[in-house]
């Protein structure tokens, strides 16, 4: 299991921008900015908020490729089924002599 570090200090913009990120109020919130780590507990706090935000736009690209590629699936469906229907229905069609396409 996972512990993180907590970090040691947190400041009042570090966590506004934190809220404002997206990320939950129950992951460690560390410093806003690279240039304000002045220790490993508020680096290790910084790199989890940082994988946390990636994590969470990895998960909604991923759905939305998905949701793309479902909706494209969809449409190629749709396409082979008109394709067949046009297909049947011109082999249905009498021929007559003397039309191109007869033997």
């Amino acid at each position: 299991m996972r512990q993180f570090a907590a970090p040691l200090k947190v400041s009042a913009s570090s966590k506004s921008d934190a809220t404002a990120a997206g990320t939950s109020s129950t992951i460690p919130l560390g410093p806003a900015k690279v240039d304000d780590i002045t220790s490993p507990h508020e680096l290790t706090a910084f790199v989890e908020q940082l994988l946390t935000q990636i994590e969470g736009k990895f998960d909604d690209m991923s759905t939305q490729i998905l949701d793309r590629m479902n909706a494209m699936s969809s449409r190629v469906d749709a396409l082979e089924a008109s394709i067949q229907d046009i297909i049947n229905s011109d082999s249905q069609l009498p021929t007559t002599p003397g039309t191109p396409g007869t033997k």
